[in-house]
């Protein structure tokens, strides 16, 4: 099997409390060909002390003067890359060991630039693993654009790509408030086959304040993501209907009537004759 240097991205904010622990599994990887980049996205913590005390010969530190945003740390992280494949980390997220190496595998098995795999999202102690039964996303390599327009289960600490494709689909885009992954991965696959591997190998851990959080953020991503890929949800409407749910339902979960209100509407304006489908393919994917 051929050795490509990988560049790892690892993104962080004031996160001293977990960043030891995600670079940690990232130079734990039982693949050694390894450049970890750690974008600082302008912490004012001692996250660069604690960086500098691990040691790690592999490890590249750069710092935004100020605050930019997760998705312009990656982009940073994507022009400053040595490596031929690029993959992302997360600051308070963690890898198995064999991440790496089993990704690599799929790709230069199938001869293809892009892969992901499983990961269990960890909330409250409950653990939910993504891609959902019900999604029936099949391992291998194939066309994933369509299933993907239907809804995300491709999380941005799962991605691996050839660093020439990122750039070729033009990089994360900075001004989406959330769905920034999504929005990355429909560019991808759009364009090129995607493999997965069905093993669990990320662990990402939620907390409900970030949950909040990100929930005020989704009505206006949504909104935006309708808009950027406009042709593809008139193409297929039952798509549309099943983003404007989704939203909707995450809107009255979080007491936004206003908002559950709009993207109700637009679910079955959008979905016209194939909202029922809609509906059926979302309880499907429960």
């Amino acid at each position: 099997m051929k050795q490509p240097l990988i560049t790892v991205v690892l993104p962080c904010y004031n996160r001293a409390s977990t960043i030891v622990h995600s670079v940690q599994s990232v130079a734990q990887q039982e693949y050694e060909n390894v450049e970890i980049l750690l974008v600082d996205d302008g912490s004012s913590d001692n996250t660069e002390a604690l960086v500098a005390g691990l040691n790690l010969p592999n490890l590249r530190y750069i710092k935004h003067e100020k605050n930019l945003g997760a998705n312009a740390a990656r982009n940073s992280g994507i022009a400053e890359a040595r490596g031929e494949l690029v993959a992302f980390q997360d600051s308070d997220d963690r890898w198995d060991s064999s991440k790496l190496s089993l990704q690599l595998e799929a790709l230069q098995t199938h001869a293809a630039g892009i892969a992901f795999c499983a990961f269990e999202r960890i909330h409250d102690g409950k653990i939910v693993r993504i891609p959902k039964p019900g999604y029936h996303v099949k391992p291998g390599c194939e066309c994933r654009f369509e299933s993907l327009l239907q809804g995300s289960y491709i999380s941005c600490q799962t991605l691996i790509a050839r660093r020439e494709l990122l750039l070729e689909a033009g990089l994360f885009d900075e001004a989406l408030p959330r769905l920034q992954d999504w929005d990355l991965c429909l560019r991808l696959a759009k364009r090129h086959p995607v493999v997965y591997v069905d093993e669990a190998l990320v662990q990402v851990h939620v907390s409900s304040d970030s949950m909040t959080r990100e929930a005020s953020k989704l009505l206006l991503a949504a909104s935006m993501i309708l808009d950027k890929h406009a042709p593809d949800f008139r193409d297929h409407p039952q798509a549309a209907a099943m983003l404007c749910t989704n939203v909707a339902g995450e809107a009255l979960r979080h007491g936004n009537l206003p908002g559950f209100l709009r993207f109700a509407a637009k679910a079955v304006v959008m979905g016209g004759v194939h909202y029922p489908a809609a509906l059926r393919a979302l309880h499907r994917r429960r």
